[in-house]
């Protein structure tokens, strides 16, 4: 249990950062091309 418990802390901790969730966003949008994906879904 102790070792889910500080994996929970961590992940917490880190998605609640401005600079964690700008890169985040950065990954997914710019490396990740997950915007193209999800429009070229919605056509399809």
């Amino acid at each position: 249990m102790g070792a889910l418990d500080a994996h929970n802390a961590m992940s917490t901790q880190a998605l609640n950062s401005p600079a964690i969730q700008g890169g985040i966003k950065d990954i997914l949008l710019n490396y990740a091309r997950l915007w193209e994906g999800l429009r070229a879904e919605k056509r399809a």
